[in-house]
This record gives structure tokens, sequence and C-alpha cells, in this order.
């Protein structure tokens, strides 16, 4: 087992959700809320 061999568990890394980026996205419109 190297470095480069090691990847997470499944299902731990979830996709960050790029708010902020239009309503297509589903997180435009005062995306955040603070």
């Amino acid at each position: 087992m190297n470095l480069h061999e090691l990847s997470p568990a499944e299902g731990a890394k979830k996709a960050s959700k790029r708010i902020g980026r239009g309503h297509g996205s589903g997180w435009g419109k005062t995306a955040g809320k603070g």
C-alpha cells in the first residue's frame, strides 16, 4: 500500500455544492444566505 494507492471510503467524499453560480444550479438568488 503506497500513498498514491489510498482512496477514501465509498461515500465519504461528497462533491462540493458550487453555490452562487446561477439559478440553473438550484443555488441561485441570495445563495449562501449569510
